[in-house]
């Protein structure tokens, strides 16, 4: 299947009178007076110049066309949280060959909710284009998007849909409801420095994580990371995941991925065999 990656068009339009009179040149195709408004504003740091300015040497309007220029705009700016710039980072890494990098930085994206991220992250995953294939994860990402309104995810998952059996669309929908489970909303204005994000919900994982027996199911380096472990587990265990919660817990630079509590150990035991016996190791904790 060909990896269809949309790019951002729209440009960044913030109060800032000079990037704002650079968008309304460049809207009017006066590229290279809109260049020259965004190249101060770029240079002081500013994420929407920054971005526009990648965006520019991307397309080659107003500067020569220059894809690495355009990833070390897009990197200054997806470093200072602009996410539109992470997706584009994601996608121009990706196009340009580097793509175990361009799916790490998508899938960063999408974990913070970008809804073109996790499109191409879905149809790479599904095909296999430099991500490991799994057509019920790729399937989930894409139905993410597609449920997020994203036009070309409808028409992508509906080409997908006709390569699934049955069970693996189920499953895939499923999968797509545990990638956004848990009030997995970021709160992209409290991005911690090591670059990890804020998840809303966390307080009621602590409060669950609290009492009771539960199974680990494994531990990652982020909190992003760990909720794609689960989409991904729920995608190949279903029937034993079914309607069980997430936790996630924080601790020793790790997250953990764990369900329950149990209020009886034999439960959480009776899962983690279980589990164990389709292949995925786990251990019970308290």
């Amino acid at each position: 299947m060909r990896l269809a990656a949309p790019m951002l068009l729209l440009l960044a339009t913030p109060a800032v009178a000079t990037v704002q009179a650079g968008v309304e040149k460049w809207n009017a195709g006066d590229y290279e007076a809109a260049v020259a408004e965004w190249t101060g504003p770029a240079a002081r740091g500013d994420t929407d110049a920054l971005f526009n300015m990648g965006q520019a040497y991307h397309l080659g309007r107003g500067v020569p066309r220059n894809d690495s220029t355009a990833i070390d705009y897009y990197r200054r700016a997806a470093d200072k949280g602009h996410l539109g710039a992470l997706t584009n980072l994601g996608i121009t890494l990706y196009q340009t060959g580097q793509k175990t990098e361009g799916l790490n930085q998508l899938r960063q994206a999408a974990d913070r909710g970008d809804l073109r991220a996790s499109y191409v992250l879905g149809v790479a995953t599904f095909g296999g284009e430099g991500a490991q294939r799994n057509r019920v994860l790729g399937y989930a990402y894409v139905v993410r998007a597609r449920d997020g309104g994203l036009a070309i995810a409808s028409r992508q998952a509906a080409r997908m849909a006709t390569l699934m059996t049955a069970a693996e669309r189920a499953k895939g929908e499923e999968t797509a409801r545990a990638l956004v489970s848990d009030g997995a909303v970021v709160d992209a204005a409290a991005e911690r420095a090591d670059g990890e994000t804020a998840i809303a919900g966390a307080a009621a994982n602590a409060a669950a994580d609290s009492e009771g027996w539960k199974v680990q199911l494994g531990a990652y380096k982020s909190q992003g990371a760990a909720r794609t472990a689960w989409a991904s587990l729920v995608s190949q265990s279903a029937t034993l995941l079914r309607g069980l919660t997430p936790i996630y817990t924080s601790g020793g630079g790790l997250v953990r991925l764990q369900v329950g509590p149990y209020a009886e150990k034999s439960a959480a035991a009776d899962l983690c065999a279980s589990l164990s016996a389709a292949g995925r190791p786990c251990f019970v904790t308290r």
